[in-house]
């Protein structure tokens, strides 16, 4: 594993309780951090990405900062190991745009960790709409500032909505469709966090493919997390869709709510990854390219609050998956740097 942060000793958790998966080192630009992950899998810490690529893993889990990735990835696809990276995939959209052109060319395993996908909820909520025009979305993460450093900086996190709402954003992409433009405005202001310089609050309007439109509200200048999630209104139906329920209102005079299993949809992005690395199945609901599509709409809220423009993404209103590829018995390696959310 590279990085050996929050997300990454999630994820080793996970990983150490498959069977068929053995964890065979870690890196981390924090030495005792590497080595505090590595002690509890009983695996060795090295010193750096070239020395924990030599061990010829099968699959790399690629747990950094939104600032360092780039190089990384680079690396791991040199070697041919499959990949799997943490979300969000860069600060901006000038690294995931080269990697995705990587991946593509080299036509490697990958997988992106937006586990909301995996949300039986988020499941049912599809169903749900199957057959009902969507036309009102209304997505929001009000929150608090997470405790790590980065995280406050625009230029080391991309900001609240590309690290923190890109979960929302996805599972909007998932249940709605393609998102062609954005307009959104910021306060301007930062959160009462000393050194911080990104914004309190950013709402944003949306307009999808589909004909549908919607707004996206993102706050971090809470002491806890109040609310996270998608409001969806379709023709004689109001879902609520969060990583920890599916709230449903469909004329019959009662709410609905189906419980969400956050913690099982960590385990099932895990089990699809290795599955797919070994040939076994193929359900990697988001590969590194359609990562890049969700990337791409936060990116472009993150833009129009810079420069006061709707922005146009009709030219990126379609969603792109690569042909799955086999491969043999996996080992996987371990390693995170610190996130600030899962």
């Amino acid at each position: 594993m590279i990085g050996a942060g929050n997300v990454a000793q999630r994820h080793a958790r996970v990983l150490s309780g498959f069977a068929d998966v053995e964890i065979i080192g870690v890196t981390d630009v924090v030495p005792p951090a590497a080595e505090a992950l590595a002690a509890t899998h009983g695996v060795p810490a090295l010193p750096d990405a070239a020395a924990l690529l030599s061990l010829q893993p099968d699959a790399v889990y690629v747990c950094v900062p939104p600032f360092a990735h780039g190089h990384t990835e680079e690396t791991v696809l040199a070697c041919g190991a499959a990949m799997f990276v943490e979300k969000p995939i860069g600060v901006d959209l000038a690294v995931p745009t080269r990697i995705a052109a990587e991946v593509a060319r080299r036509g490697t395993r990958t997988a992106v960790g937006h586990h909301w996908r995996y949300l039986d909820v988020v499941g049912a909520a599809a169903q749900l709409l199957a057959d009902r025009p969507v036309r009102l979305v209304n997505g929001v993460w009000w929150d608090k500032v997470p405790p790590v450093a980065w995280w406050i900086r625009a230029d080391r996190s991309g900001g609240p909505v590309v690290e923190q709402a890109a979960h929302v954003v996805d599972l909007a992409r998932a249940l709605v469709g393609p998102v062609t433009s954005v307009h959104a405005v910021g306060t301007g202001a930062p959160p009462p966090v000393e050194g911080a310089d990104v914004d309190a609050a950013t709402a944003a309007t949306l307009t999808f493919a589909n004909g549908a439109v919607g707004t996206l509200s993102s706050a971090c200048v809470l002491g806890w997390k109040q609310r996270a999630g998608l409001e969806i209104i379709a023709d004689g139906l109001a879902l609520f869709v969060g990583e920890d329920e599916l709230l449903i209102r469909d004329g019959s005079g009662e709410e609905r709510r189906i419980p969400g299993d956050p913690d099982g949809a960590r385990v099932a992005v895990d089990r699809a990854f290795i599955d797919a690395v070994r040939g076994l199945a193929d359900d990697i609901r988001v590969p590194y390219a359609e990562a890049l599509e969700t990337h791409r709409v936060t990116c472009a809220v993150a833009e129009s609050v810079r420069t006061g423009q709707a922005i146009s993404l009709a030219a990126h209103a379609t969603r792109s998956i690569p042909a799955p590829r086999t491969a043999p018995e996996t080992q996987a390696t371990s390693g995170g740097g610190e996130r600030a959310d899962g």
